[in-house]
């Protein structure tokens, strides 16, 4: 096989892909660095491997579809400790649905302001404006209104790296420590990767964080459409 067609092979970039995320990984316990994250480094030097020896999308999106498969029953995994812990989140249905409300209302306004601040154009405003859910929905959203679906995907990344670097130090920051408002909080503001990044702390995190991926996922496909246009 010559070294070209050997470089389009989904199973060298598999191994590649997983490869950079678990050395990052390795890297990062031995470490104990909250600024090695696995999920930005690898999607940077994916992103810089592809570009330097011209490899196509479609080869590397072959290649990513055998771990997209596995993804599914992962994110379905997500709705045990929610099982577990669901007597408690139902008698707390208030304050976790006004908390979801006012979470998706700064998500999306939050963006927008920012880039209308940097002035950034309509297209852009739009496009920023579904990056606190998760990458399925923020997409659909996107193309829904009228955006650029790239720059809604890379606030997303963004967005989600952020909130798992610094959004623990920050709720403890102002002092909060109760579950619920941690998982909440990193669910909402960051979504998968928030939820990943409350995993670390014990199952009522996780279940808290689940409710507000999914919430503020449901919030924001129907608040965007309707406060965008008025934003702008």
């Amino acid at each position: 096989m010559a070294f070209g067609e050997l470089l389009h092979s989904p199973f060298l970039l598999l191994f590649l892909l997983i490869g950079c995320f678990e050395s990052c990984v390795w890297l990062k316990t031995k470490l104990h660095s909250p600024l090695i994250n696995p999920t930005l480094i690898t999607t940077v030097v994916m992103i810089g491997l592809l570009t330097s020896l011209q490899i196509p999308w479609q080869s590397f999106e072959r290649a990513s579809g055998y771990l997209t498969f596995w993804l599914q029953p992962a994110v379905v995994a997500l709705a045990v400790p929610l099982y577990m812990q669901w007597q408690k989140i139902r008698s707390q249905w208030l304050p976790i649905l006004v908390s979801q409300g006012l979470g998706s209302l700064v998500g999306i306004v939050s963006g927008v302001w920012l880039v209308k601040l940097l002035g950034g154009s309509a297209q852009a405003i739009i496009s920023i404006s579904a990056k606190s859910v998760t990458m399925p929905i923020a997409i659909e959203v996107t193309d829904k209104i009228g955006g650029v679906v790239g720059i809604a995907s890379a606030t997303v990344l963004i967005a989600g790296v952020v909130g798992q670097v610094m959004g623990i130090w920050l709720l403890h920051w102002v002092r909060s420590y109760r579950p619920m408002a941690h998982g909440l909080a990193m669910g909402t503001a960051s979504h998968a990767l928030g939820t990943v990044r409350v995993m670390q702390m014990g199952s009522r995190f996780v279940a808290y964080a689940t409710v507000g991926l999914i919430l503020n996922g449901i919030l924001t496909a129907f608040l965007a459409p309707v406060i965008v246009p008025f934003l702008l």
